[in-house]
């Protein structure tokens, strides 16, 4: 599958973003070679990916594979066990830690990780990132508008405002957990 797109700067953006984080993990390309793996049994295995149907976004994907790398970057044991046993009714994936629904438009998130183990991408990488990247629609700040709740909620890392999974019917939300 080929999306081509013109004139869309926050696409750009992100291709940048998550280029800026495979360079930093390095391994070869490792993090680029995971999502399109995970992309590609999504789309033709499990038939739970394109955003223009109702399914998960490419962006919602690949910001979960990042915050897979980010919180367990040392330690791959079972991340797909984590999509399965995540509480995605009460709390909403963002790289700084699960957000409680219930705290919403609030986006205070509790720690990722409940060890000593670090996370791969600190402060500053990812302030810098979304000080380069985020665009915001229409040349607009993010002020006035708020992360909107459904089914499947994935904050976008460069605008939290925008929910990477409100394309996601409650339908394919569980063929998506059950998936997993």
């Amino acid at each position: 599958m080929v999306d081509i797109s013109f004139n869309q700067l926050g696409g750009l953006c992100t291709l940048c973003f998550l280029e800026e984080v495979d360079n930093l993990i390095n391994h070869n390309h490792l993090f680029k070679r995971s999502i399109i793996l995970i992309k590609a049994w999504c789309y033709y295995e499990s038939r739970i990916l394109g955003a223009h149907h109702g399914l998960i976004s490419t962006y919602a994907l690949e910001t979960l594979v990042l915050y897979i790398f980010h919180v367990f970057n040392n330690s791959f044991v079972g991340p797909l066990k984590f999509v399965s046993n995540f509480d995605w009714e009460n709390f909403c994936v963002n790289l700084w830690g699960p957000v409680p629904v219930s705290s919403l438009p609030d986006v205070t998130a509790e720690p990722p990780r409940k060890d000593s183990g670090e996370l791969l991408l600190n402060k500053v990488f990812l302030d810098a990132c979304s000080s380069l990247y985020a665009v915001f629609p229409g040349g607009q700040d993010n002020q006035g508008q708020t992360f909107v709740s459904k089914h499947f909620n994935v904050i976008d890392p460069l605008r939290v405002s925008n929910n990477l999974g409100r394309s996601v019917s409650k339908g394919i939300f569980f063929k998506f957990i059950l998936s997993s």
